[in-house]
């Protein structure tokens, strides 16, 4: 009998660890400020201001076409309103990498449905490549453009 309860504990705390780790944090803040289609400042708990950038999309650049029609889109849908933000981490500029909620609709999501902002280069969210496909399909914005020059790229000069 020992055994089998040694194996049983040993069994659900791997449960509870792989749950724990998969687990995303959450804030919630009034969206202060929108940087552009995929950066917003968040207004939390205490007044600290928290720069969030929208995981697994990424918005034109400043210079792109599109870009000001993306940085409006997101505003319009979140500016000065409260919302909801999951994540897990930070980049390298410590921005909170998350994907915000509003009214039950994924905002990042949103973005791409739109065609105001691509998947991110290394993002394996396959919603969001579902998204973008389609966007690409139906020739919406930023892909109705002939040659578009993904952020990534343009950031790399590759204009």
């Amino acid at each position: 009998m020992p055994l089998k309860m040694s194996m049983m504990v040993k069994y659900l705390l791997s449960v509870w660890l792989l749950v724990s780790f998969a687990a995303a944090d959450v804030l919630t803040g009034k969206v202060v400020r929108v940087i552009d289609g995929d950066t917003v400042v968040l207004l939390t708990a205490g007044n600290k201001q928290e720069r969030i950038r929208l995981n697994d999309i990424d918005a034109p650049e400043k210079g792109q076409p599109y870009s000001e029609a993306s940085r409006i889109f997101l505003s319009d849908m979140i500016a000065g309103k409260t919302v909801r933000v999951e994540y897990k981490g930070r980049d390298r500029y410590r921005r909170i990498l998350g994907t915000i909620f509003i009214g039950g609709k994924n905002v990042n999501e949103e973005m791409v449905r739109a065609g105001l902002a691509w998947k991110y280069q290394n993002s394996r969210n396959k919603r969001i490549a579902e998204l973008e496909a389609e966007a690409k399909r139906k020739r919406l914005n930023i892909f109705s453009e002939r040659n578009t020059v993904s952020p990534y790229d343009y950031r790399r000069g590759k204009r």
